[in-house]
């Protein structure tokens, strides 16, 4: 880079939050994936403040220089691995939070965390109800540009359906208000549909393409203190599948809710089965590991009687052992994101949602997969929303084999393009989603033109929104 730009860069912040320094450049130019090759940045710059990010904003759009926003890192998809001759923007100093108790909600810096932003929402007996599964270092606006799903997503959805608004600095330096905040004289975030098109919903799982969020104003809720854990057995997918239907139904206070086939479960058992405390059992053929959940006791009572109607009526029973969601859900901070690495292996990964009653379409096209391909592997997920089910299928390879890592590339491309024909969506757009899919040829055009619109110099992390 340039040193003249590296000086400017250092008039914006201070010369100790920019560095050249190879070891500085090391660390950042990675992520939590395994599954992507390290690309150093040319420079790592660390803003304190919206106006230090429009500032540079502004020096890299006027310098052509690719840029890459990140936060806490633990992104798995390669969001945040850099672009050659680019610059990172780290914002985890944009740390503020901001409490509107009497409008139920709270804004927060780019670079606050969930466990950051729990900490201090209970002491007012207060929660944003979600927990992507890196929580301890996922920040809620990096979640935000990837529409993350999580613990608390059975009941709440996922991570956008709590948001009221963005603050988010455009390419070229503009700053936007997006909700009810867009008017100065707003006491606070009361509503994210305000003026027209919804332009949260743009920046929401953009992947730092068309922008980059400086802040965050989200719902809270009073925090639940009541709990109950439970495991319920099926023999059969469409028994599970439709429990979890009918839980929905009913408005049964599910806050986790996931489904296990069982080989699936004894191999989640292995790893963390002592750990948690979950006693050995001949698992049926379906588990679903259930967390209720209400700031009511009575409440609570009732829902766990209505659930175990609404088992049996679908043919299945109470395992009774509450070991497993308990301890899923007392983990929720960091659960998901450390059973991916507690068994040593490398991995390629492929979120999606699927409808709860093709649950077992994503089951079957994974084996299938992993039969054709020679592979290792697993799945889990959880209930995300009104109507969705989240999974996050692994395919396991070793890195020192260069013929078996392009095997399993190939192996996820081809599992994208089968789930797509099962009525799977992704909630972000990586480009192996789009390979092969003549569908969303329009779509992508759109987006592409959307892209052009908000970045025509093409410097806001190029080629991660499905490689625009």
């Amino acid at each position: 880079m340039d040193p003249k730009v590296i000086t400017e860069l250092e008039e914006i912040v201070g010369t100790e939050y920019v560095s050249t320094r190879e070891d500085v450049l090391i660390a950042y130019s990675v992520s939590a994936s395994t599954s992507f090759e390290p690309v150093l940045p040319d420079a790592v710059i660390r803003p304190g403040t919206t106006q230090e990010v429009q500032l540079v904003l502004k020096l890299a759009n006027k310098n052509g220089i690719p840029v890459i926003p990140r936060s806490g890192g633990s992104s798995l998809q390669g969001e945040v691995i850099p672009k050659k001759g680019s610059l990172v923007i780290e914002l985890m100093r944009i740390n503020g939070i901001t409490l509107y108790k009497d409008l139920r909600s709270v804004t927060v810096g780019a670079g606050v965390t969930y466990g950051m932003l729990d900490k201090f929402l209970s002491k007012h007996d207060l929660w944003v109800p979600f927990y992507p599964g890196s929580s301890l270092s996922a920040t809620v606006a990096g979640n935000v540009a990837v529409n993350g799903a999580g613990f608390g997503s059975a009941k709440f959805g996922c991570i956008a359906e709590l948001v009221f608004g963005l603050e988010v600095v455009l390419p070229d330096g503009r700053v936007i208000q997006t909700g009810s905040e867009a008017n100065p004289n707003a006491p606070g975030p009361f509503l994210r549909y305000a003026f027209g098109p919804d332009l949260t919903g743009l920046f929401i799982g953009s992947l730092g393409s068309f922008g980059i969020i400086t802040k965050v104003s989200l719902k809270t809720h009073k925090r639940m203190h009541f709990f109950d854990y439970n495991t319920y057995g099926f023999e059969v997918a469409a028994q599970a599948e439709n429990f979890l239907i009918d839980l929905k139904q009913n408005d049964i206070g599910s806050l986790w809710a996931a489904i296990y086939e069982g080989q699936i479960l004894d191999f989640f058992l292995d790893m963390v089965g002592d750990e948690y405390g979950v006693p050995n059992h001949d698992w049926p053929k379906y588990t679903v590991s259930l967390v209720l959940g209400s700031i009511r006791e009575d409440q609570l009572l009732s829902d766990v009687d209505m659930a175990k109607g609404i088992c049996e009526r679908n043919g299945g029973h109470v395992i009774g052992i509450r070991e497993l969601p308990k301890g899923e859900w007392n983990d929720r901070m960091r659960e998901l994101a450390r059973s991916s690495y507690v068994h040593g292996w490398h991995w390629r990964i492929l979120y999606h949602h699927q409808t709860p009653t093709n649950w077992h379409k994503t089951m079957e096209e994974l084996w299938s997969i992993m039969d054709e391909y020679r592979l290792l592997g697993h799945t889990a997920g959880f209930q995300s929303g009104h109507s969705s089910y989240n999974y996050y299928p692994q395919l396991y390879y070793d890195p020192q084999d260069k013929d078996e890592e392009q095997t399993v590339r190939n192996a996820h491309r081809e599992l994208a393009r089968r789930l797509f024909k099962t009525g799977a969506v992704p909630f972000k757009l990586a480009p192996y989603w789009i390979d092969g899919v003549e569908e969303m040829t329009d779509y992508l055009e759109l987006v592409k033109k959307l892209k052009h619109a908000l970045d025509p110099k093409g410097i806001m992390n190029p080629g991660v929104l499905g490689g625009i």
